[in-house]
């Protein structure tokens, strides 16, 4: 490594460091003023509390590490410019492909390390909070002698499989009993025609050689004429068992969460069930799925948008450029946001709305690249 890299990654590395920390400290003072006060009410201990929001940092890597990174090249790229530093490098011939090469590194590292936060260590932060918050409230209401849903419990359950055009709906279900109360199974045709509707008063559930097998209980088995919908026939059984109906308890215990609250194995197994690409209700979880694995491809986004933002004519101060970061990550933020409101309603498939950011910033920056170099 030459020394301009060297010097190039260590003041860049100095304002990431300090960019970081500036806004981890600033979330632990939302997220304490948030949630001490509930915490408190829980009677949850000082260890609870330290620990919940440790993991809310670990959760909010994701969105700090690329802010952080726009900040950091913007301001070591700007300072440099208005040092003349860079004019001194391209006149002893370094392009500016080679110049800012550490910079692209960093930004490479740095989608590489969100990919494997995303994937490994924001997942289980983000249970192991969700865990808590619910262990607090349970021991909040148990101390009161109030009543509350056990832990892997669920009530008034719908899950829409959109891959086997199943519609269940669900008084109550729980995952550590193995059994479901009041259960409706609505089944379509590739027309989206009903075609069999079973009806139990409880069903059970349990895994048999890595498939789900339910076994449906006092109730009816209700055949329709998709062509005209009248019932054809109504059976009743004491004990039903379809193996084609393998569908898994526990993602449709996900659906009964918000999908932001979703960890990307949790949405993940949601997806492999529900399809990539669902509509209706399923289509919010989809789109949280999508908005995470093209998280890391924001780090090389940020590179290539903060070298045109802070090369230019003049010596300008670095501040100047650092300020034009937060209307850049306003707009990002807005058309991001916008993005998601269409994929999570299905206006838009969730894979396309979770890449047009993206894409729409590659489109606009790379010619002002062309043009800095």
């Amino acid at each position: 490594m030459r020394i301009l890299d060297r010097y190039i990654l260590a003041e860049w590395a100095k304002v990431f460091a300090l960019s970081l920390l500036s806004f981890m400290g600033l979330l632990m003072l939302s997220e304490g003023y948030n949630w001490i006060p509930d915490f408190l009410g829980w009677g949850a201990s000082f260890g609870t509390i330290l620990n919940f929001m440790l993991l809310g940092l670990v959760k909010d890597l994701s969105m700090l590490i690329p802010v952080s990174l726009l900040i950091s090249v913007i301001f070591v790229l700007a300072t440099m410019n208005r040092n003349q530093e860079i004019s001194a490098a391209r006149a002893a011939g370094i392009g500016m492909w080679r110049l800012t090469a550490p910079l692209w590194a960093a930004g490479l590292f740095l989608a590489g390390l969100l990919s494997l936060l995303n994937a490994v260590l924001v997942p289980e932060a983000l249970e192991a909070r969700n865990g808590l918050v619910e262990e607090a409230q349970f021991a909040a209401l148990k101390a009161k002698g109030g009543a509350a849903l056990p832990k892997g419990q669920a009530s008034s359950v719908s899950f829409e499989n959109s891959a086997a055009r199943r519609l269940w709906l669900i008084s109550s279900l729980g995952l550590t009993t193995g059994q479901a109360f009041e259960v409706i199974v609505h089944t379509f045709d590739e027309k989206n025609r009903e075609v069999r509707c079973i009806t139990a008063r409880f069903a059970e559930f349990k895994r048999i050689d890595g498939r789900w097998r339910w076994t449906f209980r006092e109730g009816r088995d209700l055949r329709f004429d998709p062509a005209t919908g009248s019932l054809m026939a109504q059976p009743r059984f004491k004990e039903l068992v379809l193996p084609d109906y393998d569908d898994d308890p526990e993602v449709m215990f996900y659906s009964t969460k918000e999908p932001d609250k979703l960890s990307l194995r949790e949405v993940s197994r949601f997806v492999d069930l529900a399809g990539a690409n669902p509509g209706g209700q399923n289509a919010a979880y989809a789109m949280r799925y999508h908005s995470i694995l093209s998280a890391p491809i924001i780090c090389l986004v940020v590179v290539a948008v903060a070298i045109p933002f802070s090369v230019g004519a003049g010596r300008i101060s670095p501040m100047v450029g650092v300020a034009k970061t937060f209307g850049l990550f306003l707009v990002f933020y807005f058309l991001s946001s916008f993005c998601s409101a269409f994929g999570e309603s299905g206006a838009l498939p969730p894979m396309i709305a979770a890449w047009i950011p993206a894409a729409l910033a590659a489109l606009w920056v790379i010619p002002k690249l062309r043009s800095v170099n």
